[in-house]
């Protein structure tokens, strides 16, 4: 299992990734992949770096769920599932420590590790202008080749990394 840390991937035997994720504060979240009717694919400007819309999953509600109202949420647009796709769902994993700012009460622990799991799911959507939530970082987004979409993700985070990987592999 591909795990990502900061800007770096690791390969991970599944035993050791279920051991952390029940030592570790486990986040679900969920994103899209979309493809508008030309063929070309949204990316978004977060922070400065391209990246996918995605967010954590709420209670009660499912992945795909999640995953279609996060793309509304961060980029105005209204998604739907790709039920005919090649593929399913993409899993990727992130480590991170969550800033102190995160915890409340008098004594904060100084970096609480969180493993977060995020389901990726292709979704169709008319090409339109992106609004961009601000709000989470994001500054822009645009349209852009599958071959662009690839190299503008590979230069991204690591998870993202993965995914334009794993996404490529699936399309060969």
């Amino acid at each position: 299992m591909l795990i990502s840390y900061k800007y770096h991937t690791f390969n991970l035997p599944l035993w050791l990734l279920r051991l952390l994720k029940r030592h570790m504060c486990y986040v679900r979240a969920a994103g899209g992949i979309i493809f508008a009717p030309d063929g070309t694919m949204l990316l978004i400007l977060r922070n400065g770096r391209w990246d996918l819309p995605k967010g954590k999953v709420e209670p009660g509600e499912t992945l795909l769920d999640a995953a279609l109202r996060e793309v509304h949420e961060e980029t105005g647009i209204l998604p739907s599932p790709l039920n005919n796709y090649p593929f399913s769902p993409i899993k990727t994993y992130h480590l991170f420590r969550a800033p102190k700012i995160w915890f409340k009460g008098p004594n904060p622990p100084p970096h609480k590790w969180h493993l977060k799991q995020t389901s990726w799911f292709p979704m169709t959507a008319q090409k339109q202008d992106i609004i961009p939530q601000q709000e989470e970082g994001i500054t822009a987004g645009c349209w852009v080749s599958p071959d662009e979409w690839h190299r503008r993700l590979s230069q991204s985070y690591g998870t993202l990394k993965t995914l334009a990987e794993q996404w490529k592999h699936s399309h060969r």
